[in-house]
């Protein structure tokens, strides 16, 4: 949820909450002053009808206005009250309230039974009225929030948003880094700056990290090419012991895999540097089958099964070298770990190509497998760059290398962003 979002959700959710209470709380005030008035006025015609009944010489009743009722010696005198009262408005043909008081009344000559009603009809139409008007201001103050909302999140937070496409889109590998412009508000500009800073300094360690890597690389190839120059050539002289015979395949051994590993450093330096020659159409599905032609013999050796489902070429337009570096790590990943006499299944289609093969253990590490020298197994003979190698490259035009673990398979699939 966007943060103007979820702060004008709060806005409106307190308004609809205060004006819930109050709006109920408002219509009980109002009706309770309205319906004091009235008794007010009630009382008031109490007294001046009490003073011309008291004043009466004759013994007649005069005519009252409509509304009031007297019963003169009446045979039970009523009590004092006031109430509401449903009456039949015959003029109206319609059931209407009153508020009606009713009083006893003595006199020098006579008892009286005296009844006062006021229609409430305009004081509920006032009420309506009002509450009408409440429900309105209530709409029209949940608009008004909405409409502020929206030009806050358009005008205010605009300099914020762009702020975030731009971090959205940075790579520390990149040529230029961030150039984010100052704002009116204080707060943003202050951010900027800050990340300005943050990004130019990240960038220049990484540049310097990766001329490092690169030219360490570059420097190491003639020292290691003369090492193993010199123990082929030692291999040479006799007689040679079998001590010394043991030495020098250990130290041609480390002499490999260091020579593995340089390599396997430049190649991704060339990748990050975006070095790439031959970038052209190719289709994945022939890098495969050609890649298993060659290791033919392995795959015999381990007595390892195919089951493939190539008849979609899966075509990417991409190095054609680093196509087959991408392929072949996945596919010498699964050889290399599959149980003798298991099964490699190989399926593609024009999005995605996935391979799978049994698993001796329990899932890998999704965390740190493709993270560079990290080895899934401490023992293994590896220079723990291959799979960040097949990622690098995957993510370089454009495709995307995950892992999944699924009924005790290892899978690994390359598809489309």
């Amino acid at each position: 949820m966007k943060l103007t979002h979820y702060i004008s959700l709060r806005y409106i959710g307190v308004t609809l909450l205060v004006m819930l209470i109050s709006i109920p709380v408002f219509y009980l005030v109002i009706q309770n002053v309205l319906t004091h008035n009235i008794d007010e006025h009630l009382k008031d015609r109490q007294s001046v009808i009490t003073e011309k009944l008291e004043n009466l010489t004759n013994g007649n009743v005069i005519s009252f206005q409509e509304g009031i009722t007297i019963e003169k010696d009446p045979v039970h005198q009523v009590e004092e009250r006031i109430s509401t009262e449903n009456i039949y408005n015959k003029e109206e043909k319609e059931t209407e309230s009153f508020r009606v008081l009713q009083f006893p009344l003595k006199t020098s000559s006579s008892f009286y039974n005296v009844k006062i009603s006021e229609s409430l009809v305009e004081t509920e139409d006032l009420l309506k009225s009002i509450l009408y008007l409440l429900l309105s201001m209530f709409g029209l103050l949940t608009l008004t929030l909405l409409f502020i909302n929206s030009i806050i999140k358009k005008n205010i937070w605009k300099p914020f948003y762009e702020t975030l496409d731009q971090l959205k889109n940075f790579r520390v590998d990149d040529t230029e880094s961030l150039h984010l412009e100052k704002t009116r508000i204080d707060e943003l500009s202050d951010l900027n700056d800050s990340l300005n800073k943050l990004s130019a300094t990240n960038m220049k360690v990484y540049q310097a990290q990766k001329e490092f890597t690169e030219n360490a690389s570059h420097e190491l190839q003639t020292p290691l090419a003369i090492v193993q120059n010199n123990i082929e050539l030692f291999w040479q002289t006799e007689p040679i012991s079998e001590q010394q015979s043991e030495i020098l395949n250990d130290i041609s051994l480390a002499n490999s895999r260091m020579t593995r590993l340089n390599k396997s450093l430049l190649l991704l330096s060339k990748i990050e540097n975006k070095q790439f020659n031959n970038i052209q159409e190719v289709n994945l599905n022939q890098i495969a089958d050609q890649f298993l032609r060659n290791y033919q013999e392995q795959i015999k050796f381990r007595n390892l099964q195919l089951e493939t489902n190539w008849s979609t070429p899966f075509l990417v337009i991409m190095d054609f070298s680093l196509a087959e570096i991408l392929v072949g790590n996945l596919m010498l990943n699964a050889l290399k770990y599959a149980p003798v006499g298991s099964t490699i299944e190989l399926n593609f289609n024009k999005d995605e190509f996935v391979i799978s093969n049994l698993a001796e253990h329990r899932a890998l590490d999704e965390k740190k497998l493709f993270k560079r020298f990290q080895r899934q197994n401490s023992q293994e003979n590896s220079t723990g760059l291959g799979l960040e190698i097949a990622k690098q490259i995957a993510r370089s035009f454009d495709l995307n290398l995950d892992y999944f673990f699924r009924e005790n398979r290892h899978y690994f699939r390359v598809k489309r962003n």
